[in-house]
């Protein structure tokens, strides 16, 4: 399953209030790809029908520092970018306007329920094209991506290698890849919700056995890490 963008630190107080966000907790087998890659916990994916109260909560900003994001990223005017489980859409208007009228960005979901809110968003923008993709497969058009990027939805990934190597196929060469999700043991604020964060250390070893290497780390979201990575000689 694929990744829900949600402002997850709320969802034990919905679980306490006996809202539902998703059924329980999925394991994954351990992988044979690569023997630094541990069997761990996938968490379940994100309820659509939270979407308006919680992607779009009025205090994100103040801590997911979406300015700072996108910044980071280092986008060119002309780029193609995406926004893999782009939920919502609390991400694309930003991407939109660091790659400029010449660039492209793909808000790439795999849960019916949330389309509409990406095509009334990006009917305003010109340049984001909504695509509907799978569990396994974002389904983008091939070799067109300079920039991956997965806003805490990486921790509902049901098969991490499998699904990072495929982003392969859709990879420019030089293409980035930028994890930001929570991780309990940086302890920030907001705090990661029980079952809903993923270990750095896990992320890292998984991009790894699916090609992709460290290049760079930022740490200005205090309880979330942010991973940059590229592909690896003949990854793709």
């Amino acid at each position: 399953m694929i990744y829900r963008r949600a402002l997850l630190w709320a969802i034990p107080a919905l679980l306490a209030a006996g809202i539902a966000v998703g059924g329980t907790s999925l394991w994954r087998r351990p992988s044979n790809t690569h023997p630094a890659v541990r069997e761990r916990a996938v968490s379940p994916l994100f309820e659509p029908s939270q979407a308006e109260t919680l992607l779009e909560a009025p205090d994100r900003d103040a801590w997911q520092k979406p300015d700072e994001i996108v910044a980071a990223l280092k986008l060119q005017p002309g780029e193609t970018v995406a926004d893999i489980g782009a939920g919502s859409g609390y991400l694309i208007s930003r991407l939109s306007r660091a790659v400029g009228s010449r660039g492209t960005v793909y808000a790439q979901e795999i849960q019916q329920e949330l389309l509409p809110a990406l095509e009334r968003r990006a009917e305003s923008l010109g340049n984001v094209r909504v695509i509907l993709g799978t569990a396994e497969d974002p389904r983008l058009p091939e070799h067109s991506v300079d920039c991956f990027v997965l806003l805490t939805v990486y921790h509902e990934v049901q098969k991490p290698v499998a699904f990072l190597k495929t982003l392969h196929r859709y990879a420019r060469p030089g293409a980035r890849l930028a994890i930001i999700d929570f991780d309990a043991a940086r302890r920030g604020s907001p705090p990661a919700p029980t079952g809903h964060d993923v270990p750095e250390a896990d992320v890292l070893a998984e991009a790894r056995a699916a090609g992709w290497e460290l290049s760079e780390r930022h740490e200005f979201i205090s309880s979330q890490f942010f991973l940059v990575f590229r592909q690896m000689p003949d990854a793709g």
